[in-house]
């Protein structure tokens, strides 16, 4: 207990304020002593002075320590023995004030404050606390030595909670029992879980199926049962240990079933189906936690005894028994007279809850789940695996493919349509150069930079004036040579496809084709389903691109003249290729135009 602003005087009146204040109110170990990580403790002792004060030493100790006791009663023989044993097991010690042996020293007035920690081990025993002289309890004691004066002691227990591991099977396995009582009764006793959170309530679910006409259901007992095994030396062998053995009742539950209401049981059978809640004791004085620590071993079970009225009057009992284990949840607070802080209904279902979203989910609550199979992928638009960041299609397209798959709606549906394939069909053969505008669909009319394009295409002439080979005319701007990595980076990407030429424009359009992915997702129909044939496609009115023509004269600049420039006749290239069609043409071609240039 810290010392208050208001105590009076005395010997600790020159301490005004002395505490020890913990980070956390206890330590809470999840699994077994061989499975718990550790825990880091952390914490302050605090000093208030109104006045200096002479001290020998200023310590703070941590100390575990266990007890088992028990007392045998009284016979008629012997009068009653005690037996116990107590022991301390772990012992912690900090310094913050140590002048030597036999010298001491002046703390002036004003505040102090010493942080100290410490790393708990997984493997300590938890602290059982709630039985008259047996316990494993920890203890923080600070003290302030004084040489002509009494100490000034103040003390502080410390908690430890060994908990549930959300992995536990006690957290997702129901207990029950099951049988049948020839000629008598078809039983099924259950509970959700094993494991059952200190302070809350058991449910237990009952399932009685009478076989004898006439056969009536009496009295239903149920009783939750603790049993404390003390042993003085657990260290030793079995088979010379001293234990001492105690069973106790926790709480009893008594229930009368209504003959008239029977349900109809498993289509078939008529029965009795009842759900019972045992309420728990709110104190640790009266029902522990299920511990095996230190010689002292905590078990629970439930027990049954169900009342069975034959028709011949006389009466027969059904028992059973089912394991229940019992712990401490730490989001369920316990003050220091180990009794509950809150026992509302809302602070034990929020425990509940709260232990609900660590532990796996019961095949129970979920065996008539929808089947992924069954579920509707609409909606559903996550990218696949082989989608890289900023290619949310790229499952289902490769890069050069510039095939609009937001309009096929290939995310949500695995049928390509045969209209959707003919329209792209007509747009490929409609568009020669294959380069669809940036973000619109491929049956968006051409713009103005579309037309610009299939002209400039069209008046191409690798031999002509267009081509800017021939010709050294600066000052039109029109006839200069485009740059051969001149390219439309809003349509092609860089690194995607080859730089755009004329040339390459149905090489390009026509490999972009739908991947892999896509075409297996397709469904396959005839050929008469809509989808033309090659032939068809030959036979069709299909517009093609007007043949290159090349310009009839070419002016040429002779560089010695000043005056109009003499029109030279300049072949197309289709007569040279008629004319010529070998590399050595080709070289011969060069010559006679280094020569018409020079004139």
């Amino acid at each position: 207990m810290a010392l208050s602003f208001f105590s009076g005087g005395g010997s600790a009146s020159n301490a005004k304020y002395f505490d020890i204040r913990l980070n956390d109110d206890y330590i809470v170990f999840r699994g077994g002593e061989d499975e718990a990580a550790s825990a880091h403790l952390k914490g302050t002792l605090v000093l208030c002075l109104s006045e200096p004060l002479t001290i020998k030493h200023l310590r703070l100790q941590l100390t575990g320590m266990s007890r088992v006791c028990w007392h045998l009663p009284s016979t008629s023989n012997a009068g009653g023995r005690k037996s116990w044993r107590e022991r301390v097991f772990y012992e912690q010690t900090w310094r913050f004030r140590d002048p030597g042996k036999g010298k001491t020293e002046i703390l002036a007035a004003g505040n102090y404050e010493y942080p100290f920690d410490i790393v708990l081990e997984g493997s300590m025993p938890e602290s059982v606390e709630g039985l008259h002289e047996t316990w494993v309890m920890y203890r923080f004691k600070a003290e302030i030595g004084r040489k002509y004066a009494k100490d000034i002691v103040v003390r502080k227990p410390l908690r430890i909670i060994r908990t549930l591991d959300p992995s536990a099977l006690e957290l997702s396995h129901a207990m029950s029992v099951d049988n049948i009582w020839p000629n008598k009764i078809e039983y099924s006793i259950c509970t959700p879980t094993k494991a059952v959170i200190f302070g809350t309530s058991i449910r237990v679910d009952f399932k009685l199926i009478p076989l004898l006409k006439g056969l009536r259901i009496g009295q239903i007992t149920s009783q939750l049962i603790e049993s404390q095994d003390l042993t003085l030396n657990p260290e030793d062998p079995e088979s010379i240990r001293n234990t001492y053995k105690i069973t106790r009742t926790i709480l009893t539950d008594e229930v009368e079933l209504d003959e008239n209401n029977i349900e109809i049981i498993d289509e078939a059978a008529e029965g009795h189906q009842l759900v019972r809640y045992l309420d728990m004791p709110h104190t640790l004085t009266r029902c522990l936690q299920d511990t095996d620590t230190k010689g002292i071993k905590i078990r629970h079970k439930l027990k049954f005894r169900i009342q069975l009225h034959n028709p011949d009057g006389h009466v027969s009992e059904l028992r059973a028994t089912l394991p229940v284990s019992i712990f401490i949840s730490p989001h369920i607070a316990i003050d220091d007279q180990n009794n509950l802080v809150e026992v509302t209904p809302q602070a034990t279902r929020r425990a509940v809850d709260e232990m609900a979203q660590h532990a796996p989910p019961l095949y129970g609550d979920h065996q008539f789940d929808q089947l992924y199979s069954e579920l509707d992928p609409s909606g559903y638009r996550t990218p696949g695996p082989g989608s890289g960041p900023g290619t949310p299609f790229g499952p289902l397209s490769r890069n050069l493919s510039a095939e609009n798959l937001a309009s096929m709606n290939a995310l949500t549906t695995t049928d390509i349509s045969a209209s959707a394939l003919q329209s792209r069909l007509a747009n490929l053969s409609t568009n020669p150069l294959g380069h669809p505008t940036h973000n619109e669909p491929h049956d968006s009319p051409p713009t103005e930079g579309d037309a610009a394009q299939r002209r400039a295409y069209a008046n191409t002439d690798y031999f002509g004036a267009a081509s800017g080979a021939n010709t050294h005319n600066h000052d039109s701007p029109d006839l200069e040579r485009r740059p051969s990595d001149e390219v439309d980076h809003d349509v092609i990407s860089s690194g995607m496809a080859t730089p755009f030429h004329p040339q390459y424009a149905e090489v390009e359009t026509l490999s972009r084709v739908p991947s892999y992915s896509t075409a297996v997702r397709s469904t396959i129909r005839p050929c008469d389903a809509g989808l033309p044939d090659y032939n068809a496609v030959m036979a069709s009115d299909v517009p093609t691109p007007p043949m290159i023509q090349s310009p009839q004269q070419a002016y040429l600049r002779s560089g010695r003249s000043t005056g109009a420039s003499t029109p030279a006749e300049v072949p197309n290239r289709s007569q040279y290729l008629d004319a010529h069609g070998t590399a050595a043409d080709d070289e011969e071609r060069r010559l006679r135009l280094v020569q018409a240039r020079a004139r």
